[in-house]
């Protein structure tokens, strides 16, 4: 998909073929799972795949469906981790907020 954040890690010219998105086969269980709002799951899983390697993937998926597709791919070190992280949690927040409605209108 090209609405998914791949970075060029270490500068690497991936050419014209991009790695597939995250299905649930990717990662037998999450690294760790931030929340569920708004009828979705925020996860982390590990990518086993792609010309990056090994990476960690920010996972969004509905909590009636086995399928997640990775939104944001970071690199594996505690920098990758720590933007993992932020990523996930702001995603978590945008959820939450869309769950909660807009409130009424000041119209």
């Amino acid at each position: 998909m090209t609405n998914i954040i791949r970075p060029d890690f270490g500068g690497r010219n991936r050419g014209a073929e991009a790695p597939e998105p995250a299905k649930a086969g990717d990662a037998s269980e999450p690294l760790h799972v931030y929340g569920i709002a708004a009828g979705h799951v925020v996860a982390l899983i590990e990518g086993i795949g792609g010309l990056e390697g090994r990476t960690l993937k920010v996972a969004v998926g509905s909590t009636t469906q086995n399928v997640v597709e990775a939104v944001a791919v970071m690199p594996i070190t505690p920098e990758g981790r720590a933007e993992a992280d932020a990523t996930a949690m702001a995603i978590l927040r945008a959820l939450e907020i869309v769950e909660q409605g807009t409130g009424p209108s000041s119209a």
